[in-house]
């Protein structure tokens, strides 16, 4: 520990729980926040967890903790808040709901801005800075300013340096003002378009064009007719809503042609009893002229030779009667040719002024589907018609800077002429032959909906001139987005952070020691390939921003060769092993993370911390961090797990998707910290550090998941102290062998909990399922997370599947539930002594012996032996004759209470998640996939003598949660300030 270097609030408390319920509803109410709003950016953190990272790294432990939640925009207590949140995860309804606002919305007390500026001088005198090095879309360098602090943002790639100017400078610089200035700009610029665009968009009477609805398609191999690849007939089916609308192809086979039939589903006149078969699907097409497959390598030659084209097939109308849809007109496919017509008129022309992006998709890319069907340059992503459109829009917006610059001037004018690019980035993200018509809303969803370049075989389109639609949505959108930032609650006299695009591995405008606290979201390993999504953007922030940042947009494409991220396709050589190429690219991440790691290292003052959030889903990527932070001269202080996924996402049991941010704590290491041994001390040290950190956990409100997670931070503490971890025979021990070490105290301790009379005797596959279920409470999950939890049991995951009681499929890996492990015939007394030898005359299969059946004359391990008790109960009807048949089974084997068998049976049932617990009667439910939960509840008394928990489903309290004192006030007060605004 550096001496004179008090501990920071972060790094003692947290209150990650209710953080948590923040972050859920910050995401998950139907209205992103605003800053979401504005541009597309992959994988944002929320503005309450950004918030309290970087405050908890600028304040001392011992500042009052009720306001520093009242700082984090909490409208009451942080644990009144969990307690409502798991409430209503459990489907309570909660009258009034949390009765507050969301956090990031909610005032802040000039008086508790103060306390906390004064509390962060006390530890960093005067000049407190903050940095984040990889700012990204602006969330954390966002929460930095709107607190008071100085802040730095920078970042590498330049689509998100223009976000990060509409986002963190211009809303402080320019404030809700810059809102009105654009919306008039961008109103010229629709009424300039709609002159030259009208003739290529009919109208359709007094109502709206939503959407146009296309499909791909090729020629038919028998054929050579265009037939379209559709893979959902469905033009509308609501959820929750019987009501269905459907286009039904119409095929002239005679003529070469189809139409289509508007049509819904149902018994009555004029309706179809089901939806048309699709004609596209799992790769493969479905000729509408022969009903023949056609094979997926067919419909990629085709594609690349030129023949993929496209077909519009429905035109979805807003009326006053809502949604309706209507096949194409003859006016609607000749309004399609003459403006494919236009742009050829246009284009040699626009492609030597820049209008359009001539630029080719990257030969070496993680995703080559753009080039597989067709589509090598970037301009390739648009039908004539969009490409059309918005070509028009550059060009007239090129002709409006010079009036705009008359009329708003310098900075100002510089600033609508941003804004008016961010419009069109919106307006072609839902624009281009990569969107897709979402049925079940009846919107169009932008091209990135998704995190990669997946094709779409059926898209839509907007038409840019029309009242309401197209461009004048976009604008809205836009600007409201906007204008909600610059309204954002903020210190009084808070400023912009400053931006600088460059690597994260030099900060060179920063000297040393010039930073009290850098906190970052770094790039995760391999889960966002940030410029290869980036660079759909950047070939027209290139042609729409490149005048006004030219050392931004200079380049072909953005920046990849030296981007923080693992792509294998940038590190295979020819011939080389996929394996080979993943450790090369895993080996780059690191390094180029531990390069970025010393540089904050190196800009961070003595007595500051390094404060890393990251998305936690793989052991490896928490091992390259952990790795990448101790060889920059880190000690890892903290870990906070914020989950930032709402428990209903999980309540069906059958897949575990928990996401949480994980908040990392760091400190510059003493120099010459020497070399520690990982001997039976350090990894006692860890073990207990480990355990305790769960324990507290636990009682914050933290999941199984989280718990364990959180305590890799005090295990890594322990750790990272030194520079170097060897054996006592000189071999360097790697973080992960500390990670194993925490991961296994916390699993025993779990264990310990739901078997309070202890394991022995139980072999690791039955501490390995009691773990599933218990830590991760779903039957699919990670292969990861199973490799952790397989550690903690001494068990290998692949020997678990060998032995039948997981399937793996991908990364994915799934619980067999009973019925599935179930053999068809009971062993002979040989076969069970030889374990699925080889037996004379039988053939008898190792995979099949070590499945069960419930009339085995013995089981190989505790877990068998529940598995045949459930079994029998179930086979037997359950009630009393299953109780009767179980009972035989037990008193046939001599299982007891304090027996493996009776005691792995009692903790299976306190683990078992509230999904299984009761049948619903849906046939695909966790509970009717693992009815051997509810088997082993009701045997445990019968058999064992052991009282089970009680699983009565509980009844619909009615709450009325009171609000804390001074919350009511707080709400009343903002609720006169919102009234004075408006």
């Amino acid at each position: 520990m550096m001496p004179n270097r008090p501990r920071l609030l972060i790094e003692d408390w947290l209150p990650a729980a209710a953080i948590g319920v923040e972050c859920i509803r910050e995401r998950s109410t139907g209205q992103q926040p605003p800053d979401k709003r504005l541009h597309v950016w992959w994988a944002r953190r929320p503005l309450v967890v950004s918030r309290a990272a970087v405050l908890g790294s600028l304040l001392p432990a011992d500042f009052p903790r009720d306001r520093f939640e009242r700082l984090l925009g909490f409208g009451r207590p942080g644990s009144e808040l969990v307690k409502i949140r798991a409430l209503m995860d459990h489907g309570v309804r909660v009258p009034g709901g949390f009765n507050t606002d969301r956090a990031f919305k909610r005032g802040l007390r000039e008086e508790d801005l103060a306390e906390a500026h004064a509390a962060a001088k006390r530890l960093f005198g005067d000049d407190i800075a903050v940095i984040d090095p990889m700012s990204g879309g602006g969330s954390i360098p966002l929460e930095s300013a709107r607190l008071g602090f100085k802040t730095y943002a920078n970042e590498l790639n330049p689509v998100a340096c223009t976000i990060l100017e509409a986002t963190v400078d211009y809303p402080f610089r320019f404030g809700p003002q810059l809102a009105g200035k654009a919306r008039r700009w961008g109103e010229e610029l629709v009424q300039r378009i709609e002159k030259r665009l009208s003739p290529y968009f009919p109208k359709k009477g007094f109502n709206t064009v939503h959407a146009y609805i296309f499909a791909r398609t090729i020629p038919c191999p028998d054929t050579q007719h265009p037939t379209p690849l559709v893979p959902d007939w469905h033009l509308l089916k609501p959820k929750g809503s019987d009501y269905r609308v459907v286009a039904e192809p119409i095929v002239d086979k005679k003529a070469g042609t189809w139409t289509v039939r508007i049509c819904e589903i149902g018994s009555g006149a004029g309706k179809l009893k089901a939806a048309p078969l699709p004609a596209y699907g799992g790769g493969d097409g479905v000729s509408l002229f022969t009903g023949t497959k056609i094979p997926g390598d067919y419909i990629k030659a085709q594609a690349q030779n030129g023949k993929m084209g496209s077909a519009l097939y429905a035109v979805a109308i807003k009326t006053p009667n809502g949604l309706e849809f209507q096949p194409p007109t003859r006016e609607d496919i000749d309004a399609l040719a003459a403006a494919e017509k236009e742009l050829a008129r246009f284009r040699p022309d626009w492609e030597a002024k820049g209008i359009i992006p001539t630029e080719k998709y990257p030969a070496v890319s993680s995703d080559e589907r753009p080039i597989t069907y067709g589509m090598p340059r970037w301009a390739d992503f648009f039908t004539p018609r969009q490409l059309l459109g918005i070509g028009t829009m550059i060009d007239e917006l090129r002709a409006l800077r010079g009036e705009i610059a008359r009329m708003e001037g310098g900075d100002t004018a510089l600033a609508v002429d941003l804004l008016l690019a961010v419009i069109i980035d919106k307006f072609l993200n839902h624009n281009c032959s990569q969107t897709r018509f979402e049925n079940t809303r009846g919107v169009i969803k932008g091209k990135m909906d998704r995190h990669d370049y997946a094709q779409k075989f059926t898209f839509a389109e907007m038409a840019p001139c029309m009242a309401g639609a197209g461009l004048q949505w976009a604008i809205e959108n836009c600007i409201e987005g906007f204008e909600d930032i610059a309204r954002l609650p903020r210190r009084d006299g808070a400023s912009h952070p400053e931006i600088t695009q460059g690597s994260a591995t030099t900060l060179a405008h920063l000297g040393d020691g010039s930073i009290a606290a850098v906190v970052v979201d770094p790039p995760y390993a391999d889960n966002v390939q940030y410029s290869e999504l980036a660079d759909f953007f950047y070939v027209w922030l290139k042609r729409t921003q490149g005048h006004r940042r030219p050392e931004w947009f200079s380049t072909y494409l953005c920046e990849h060769d030296e981007e923080a991220v693992v792509n294998v396709s940038r590190h295979r050589a020819d011939g080389e092993s996929a394996k080979s190429a993943r450790e090369k690219a895993h080996a780059f991440y690191q390094d180029l993370m531990r390069q970025v790691f010393r540089e904050c290292h190196r800009v961070l003052r003595a007595e500051g911390a390094l404060t890393v959030m990251f998305t936690h889903k793989r052991q490896e990527a928490w091992e390259a961090l952990f790795s990448s932070l101790v060889a920059a001269g880190f000690t890892i202080t903290a870990t906070w797990p914020v989950k930032t996924e709402s428990e209903h996402s999980l309540h069906q049991a059958k897949k575990n998707a928990a996401q949480s941010t994980v908040i990392l704590v760091a400190r510059k290491r003493p120099p010459g910290a020497g070399t520690g041994y990982f001997d039976e001390a350090m990894r006692e040290e860890i073990r207990l550090k480990a355990r305790a950190t769960a324990e507290r956990l636990k009682t914050e409100g933290l999941n199984a998941v989280d718990q364990l997670v959180g305590s890799f931070g005090p295990a890594m503490e322990v750790y990272s102290r030194h520079d170097v971890v060897k054996t006592d025979t000189g071999e360097v021990v790697g973080v992960s062998a500390a990670i194993d070490e925490a991961s296994e105290a916390v699993s025993q301790w779990r264990i310990e909990q739901l078997a309070g009379r202890g394991f022995e005797g139980v072999e690791p596959e039955g501490r390995f399922a009691l773990l599933c279920w218990d830590v991760l409470g779903a039957a699919e999950f990670r292969y990861n997370e199973a490799n952790l939890l397989g550690k903690a049991v001494g068990m290998n995951v692949d020997d678990l599947i060998v032995a039948g009681l997981v399937t793996k499929s991908g990364d994915k890996i799934k619980v067999v539930p009973v019925r599935d492990r179930r053999r068809d015939r009971a062993l002979e007394p040989e076969e069970a002594d030889l374990l699925g030898a080889p037996v004379a005359g039988r053939r008898r299969r190792r995979a099949d012996a070590l499945k069960i059946h419930p009339n085995d004359p013995s089981f190989r391990t505790a877990l068998d032996g529940c598995h045949a008790l459930a079994l029998r109960y179930i086979e037997a009807g359950g009630a009393a004759g299953g109780i009767g048949n179980a009972r035989e089974l037990a008193r046939r084997q001599n299982w007891q209470a304090g027996g493996p068998v009776g005691r792995l049976t009692e903790a299976l049932v306190r683990a078992a998640p509230e999904a299984v617990r009761h049948d619903d009667g849906k046939k695909t439910s966790a509970a009717a996939l693992f009815p051997e939960f509810r088997a082993w509840h009701a045997l445990l008394h019968p058999l064992f003598g052991i009282e089970p928990p009680d699983w009565t489903p509980r009844a619909e309290p009615q709450l009325e949660f009171a609000l804390s004192e001074g919350a009511q006030t707080e709400l009343d007060e903002a609720a006169e300030d919102e009234d004075e605004e408006d």
